[in-house]
């Protein structure tokens, strides 16, 4: 038989606000029992106190708290990378060809910033404004998609275990979204997650990241 805290469990773990409100001690439990009671007692088909169904919530929201894996203090360093313009092209074999030509004029031992991500039918460039403009003289004839200019890169530097961590870049990308700041693309390797943003919004990112630091 179907209980009360089965039912509140039920419908924490399907609403993402109440959910976050949970995680972090927000949550009105009073008043967020009585959003549940009528449902609940329709469930269940008989009378239900509110009383009854903050006891339940309190339990969940116990166990959710010590299930909790903390993503804080993870962040090993900051490195920017300032004057970067991204490009979008239609995916094509000539496109591919380009981007090994400029991999091979670029000089790794200068540590020039230069990322491909490669979709299903898109190709994104993301690189320093010198090199965006030799690759896009060179892909002239090519169907562009997106063309962006006066961006920047905050490179957020983890020890290898990280990948581990779950919500961890969903945190991170959480920070930003409060300020409103927009991510125009997010590059990850093993140990390094970098968010590509508008030059305008570099303060207030660094500000929200470097909490962890």
């Amino acid at each position: 038989m179907i209980t009360v805290v089965q039912l509140v469990e039920e419908a924490i773990l399907h609403d993402d606000i109440a959910l976050t409100a949970a995680k972090h001690g927000w949550l009105n439990l009073s008043s967020y029992a009585r959003t549940l009671q009528s449902g609940i007692q329709e469930r269940l088909s008989k009378n239900v106190q509110e009383g009854t169904i903050i006891t339940a919530l309190s339990r969940v929201v116990a166990g959710l708290e010590s299930n909790k894996k903390p993503v804080l203090n993870v962040i090993q360093g900051l490195t920017i990378h300032s004057n970067l313009e991204g490009m979008t092209y239609e995916r094509t074999d000539d496109i591919s060809r380009k981007i090994q030509n400029i991999y091979s004029t670029v000089h790794m031992a200068n540590k020039a910033y230069f990322t491909v991500t490669q979709g299903i039918n898109e190709v994104t460039v993301i690189t320093e404004s010198q090199l965006a403009q030799i690759f896009r003289d060179s892909v002239e004839n090519v169907q562009k998609i997106y063309d962006k200019v006066n961006l920047v890169g905050i490179t957020a530097k983890f020890k290898v275990g990280y990948l581990e961590v779950p919500n961890l870049i969903f945190s991170l990308t959480q920070r930003l979204a409060y300020r409103d700041i927009n991510v125009i693309e997010i590059v990850s390797t093993a140990t390094e997650l970098t968010f590509v943003i508008e030059k305008g919004d570099l303060a207030a990112a660094l500000s929200q990241l470097q909490k962890d630091i």
